[in-house]
Parts: C-alpha cells; sequence; structure tokens
C-alpha cells in the first residue's frame, strides 16, 4: 500500500511540477496575447479585427488537421518505446513526415481555393491575397508544434512551454504589436504572421537539436509503421474534428454574419477560454503518464491520478468561472466599449468551459487507453450536431445563439466521455470529497461580488461629482 501511495504521489508531483511551469508559461502568453489582443482591437477597425480573428482561427484548424494527430501518437509510442531509443527516433522521424507533409498538402489546397474562400466569407473583405499569404505559415507552425509535442511527451515540459507560451506568443507580440503601433493595416498584420511563423519555426529547431539526445530517422521504421500511421490516422481525424466542432461557431459567423459580429464574439470565446487554464496546465503531463500506467496495467493508480487532477481542475475553475461572470464588463470594456455587447456570449461561453473541465483530462485518458474508434466517433457526432445547431440557433438568434449551441454540445460530450470511461475501463472520477470546496468556493463568490458592488457605487458616485466615465 504504502509503495502504490508513494507511486501516486510521484505521478502528481511530475503533474503539479508540469501545471507549474505551464502556469508561468501560460501568464507570459496570457500578457502577451493580451496585449497583442488590445493593440489590434484599438488600432484596427472592429471588421479589420474580426477578418484577423477568423485567420486565426483558420491557421489553427489547417495546423491541427495533422499535427494533432502525431503529438497523440508521440505521446502514445515515445512511452510505450521508451527502453528503444532507435524506435523513438522512428517515432520521431515519422510524426514529422506525417504533420509537416499533410500540412503542405492543406497550404497548397488553401492556396488554390483563396477566392473560393475570400468569396464566401466576409462578402469579400477577406482578399485571396491576404489567404495566400496565411497559407504559407501553416507548415512552419506544424512543425513547431510537433516539435513541441515531441518534448511534451519526452517529459520535458519546460522546453514545450518555453515554445508555445513564450516564444510563439512573445515573437507574435514583437512583430504583430511593432505594425499595430506603426502601421496598422490588416495586410501588414498577416504579413507579420508570417514573419512571426519563420522565427518561432527556427528558434523551435534549435533547442530540439540543442535540448534533445534523438534525431528523428526512417532507418528502420517499417517495423512500426503500420500501428503508427493507424494510430495517428484515426487521432488525426478525431483531432480535426474536434478543432472543427470547437470553432464552427467562429466559422459559421464569418458565414452569416457580419466581421464586427465575429470580432466581438471572439473577445468573448478569448476570455472565457481562459477558464481552461487549469485543466490545461494538469493536462500537460498526464497523457504520457496515463500512457505508463495503462502500459502496466496499474489501473487502480491510474484511476487516482484521474480523480485527483479532476478535482484539482473543478475547484480552480469554478473560482476562475464566478470571478469572470461577476466582472464581465469590466473585462471586456478593456477591449474596447464596442465589445461590452459580448458580455452574455461571454456568460454562455463561460458556462460550456465551466462543463468542459468537469470531465478532467478525459479526452486524454481516452486515447491513451487505445479507445481512438470512440475518440473519433464522439467528435465527428458532436462536429455534426455543432454544425446543425450553430446553424438553427444562429439564424435564430445571432452570435448569442452560437455561443448557446457550442456550450451544449460541449456539456454533451463531456459528458459523454465520462460515461465512456467508466464503462470501457471501469474508471470513475467523482467522489464525495468534490463537495468539500463548495463553502470556500460561496464564500469568495460573496466577497467578488461585495467587491465588485462597491466599486460601481464608487464609480458612480465619482461619475456623479466629476463627469468621469463610468464600467
Amino acid at each position: 500500500m504504502s509503495g502504490d501511495q508513494d507511486s501516486i504521489t510521484s505521478e502528481l508531483e511530475s503533474i503539479s511540477s508540469g501545471s507549474y511551469w505551464f502556469l508561468l508559461g501560460w501568464v507570459f502568453e496570457y500578457m502577451a496575447g493580451f496585449l497583442t489582443q488590445v493593440l489590434l482591437t484599438n488600432s484596427l477597425s472592429t471588421s479589420s479585427y474580426g477578418i484577423y480573428a477568423f485567420i486565426r482561427k483558420v491557421i489553427a484548424l489547417s495546423v491541427g488537421l495533422f499535427s494533432g494527430g502525431s503529438n497523440t501518437a508521440l505521446n502514445r509510442f515515445l512511452s510505450k518505446y521508451i527502453n528503444e531509443p532507435s524506435k523513438q527516433d522512428n517515432v520521431l522521424g515519422l510524426s514529422l513526415v506525417f504533420s509537416i507533409g499533410g500540412s503542405v498538402l492543406i497550404g497548397v489546397a488553401l492556396y488554390i481555393l483563396a477566392p473560393v474562400l475570400s468569396a464566401l466569407t466576409f462578402t469579400g473583405e477577406l482578399t485571396p491575397g491576404i489567404v495566400r499569404v496565411v497559407a504559407t505559415t501553416i507548415p512552419l507552425l506544424s512543425a513547431v508544434k510537433t516539435l513541441g509535442g515531441a518534448f511534451r511527451a519526452l517529459e520535458r515540459i519546460r522546453l514545450k512551454i518555453l515554445i508555445e507560451k513564450v516564444i510563439r506568443p512573445g515573437v507574435l507580440l514583437v512583430v504583430v504589436g511593432s505594425i499595430a503601433l506603426f502601421d496598422p493595416s490588416l495586410g501588414r498584420v498577416v504579413e507579420g504572421i508570417v514573419v512571426a511563423s519563420l522565427a518561432t519555426f527556427g528558434l523551435s529547431a534549435v533547442l530540439f537539436v540543442v535540448y534533445t539526445e534523438r534525431v528523428p530517422s526512417l532507418t528502420d521504421s517499417w517495423s512500426i509503421v503500420s500501428g503508427y500511421f493507424e494510430f495517428s490516422l484515426l487521432m488525426s481525424l478525431s483531432h480535426s474534428s474536434a478543432l472543427l466542432f470547437r470553432r464552427i461557431d467562429i466559422f459559421m459567423l464569418s458565414y452569416l454574419s457580419v466581421s464586427a459580429a465575429v470580432g466581438i464574439y471572439n473577445v468573448s470565446l478569448l476570455l472565457s477560454g481562459t477558464l481552461l487554464l487549469p485543466l490545461a496546465g494538469f493536462s500537460q503531463l498526464f497523457p504520457p503518464i496515463a500512457s505508463r500506467l495503462y502500459e502496466t496495467s496499474d489501473m487502480d493508480q491510474l484511476e487516482k491520478l484521474y480523480s485527483t487532477v479532476t478535482r484539482w481542475s473543478i475547484m480552480l475553475t469554478s473560482a476562475g468561472f464566478v470571478g469572470l461572470v461577476l466582472y464581465r464588463t469590466e473585462l471586456l470594456t478593456i477591449f474596447g466599449s464596442d465589445y461590452t455587447t459580448g458580455a452574455k456570449i461571454l456568460v454562455v461561453l463561460a458556462v460550456g468551459q465551466l462543463i468542459n473541465s468537469a470531465a478532467g483530462p478525459a479526452d486524454h485518458l481516452l486515447a491513451m487507453t487505445d479507445h481512438r474508434y470512440i475518440l473519433l466517433a464522439n467528435q465527428v457526432s458532436m462536429g455534426i450536431s455543432n454544425i446543425t445547431l450553430n446553424y438553427l440557433l444562429l439564424i435564430e438568434y445571432g452570435p448569442i445563439g452560437a455561443a448557446v449551441a457550442t456550450a451544449l454540445v460541449f456539456a454533451s460530450l463531456n459528458i459523454a466521455r465520462v460515461v465512456e470511461i467508466y464503462v470501457l475501463e471501469g474508471i470513475f472520477p467523482y467522489d464525495s470529497s468534490f463537495l468539500k470546496f463548495l463553502p470556500a468556493l460561496s464564500l469568495g463568490t460573496l466577497i467578488m461580488f461585495l467587491v465588485r458592488s462597491f466599486l460601481r457605487h464608487r464609480c458612480r458616485m465619482q461619475e456623479s461629482r466629476l463627469g468621469c466615465p463610468c464600467i
């Protein structure tokens, strides 16, 4: 029993260490991203910012189509071949070929279909030239994502965080932020994204060469190529479905609405996304550790690990949820007065993220326990549901309808994941310990509400005396 306890404590310490470094990286990423968004929202028009937001979603979706599957495969196979370095090198080689090769195909397709995408979105405001410039970033960022995934799978989490949370947002802030200050046009901003992508790729490649002993190779990869590609192709389908599922609201808004509405919706989406910080932090080292425990059939330890990470995630996300909802108007005002109309959208999206965190790293657990077909079925079915609901509710209610549709599908997906893990593996994360934080949360909610009421009252008093604006 003592040995088991020491083992789970060791794994939790690893996950906590990963989340600690993730938190530090996230603070920098959030500050850099926040400054970038503020500079753009205050220098570009609301319409141009909406197009920029759409461009970023297109890049994220295109990059994730293949690199998401290769990264999941890295987590699975590098842990599996931990005592076989030559096979680890082969896995790395296959992952880079799969990710970069696939992203080149996507970039070429986007380049050719640029006039079509331009015609279908924003009534021509998004020009084919801009789309073609964007297409050049996709292979670069796919390679960056795969190198970061390799560091994660090798449990070198600090290097992954350095690439994804410091270098990438930092370079983007310097390049795009400078353009926003001195030459604020959408075309220049897009060119800045290309320059930032090139710089990020170069720095990431240098880090990989300097700080790892692994050398990507295809010399003796035929022995694992069948299992690797079966796994990574399914994971890519699942991951791309998940990306589309998560971003279909932005794409449908871009098609059915005006660019200003997309910009307002995107700011609310960005703010609600901060609620995933705890879960994302704890999930940094969860997949390779879960894969290792599953390979050794240590299911009791795996269940304890999953339960603990889920409980931590719910506790921290709930506190953030309360703060985000109570101070939603004040937070949106930072981006400009036009964005306060997204307050209701922010609340709805925040509810969806709270439910998402309540399932813990369920998607990672399904992948690491070899239930890739279940993951794919989940994402495809929920993606179809999200497209249908988004279309129906967006037509009827506008952007708030898109937010409601996305939140509903998020809730359904995460409930399904928890049920599937219980049915397939007998793992259930919840117990009475999950309720212990509720009194502290209630007290914190009351304090935040009183502080908000006091500040708003004081601001109104100041407005009546001095005529200064009050949020």
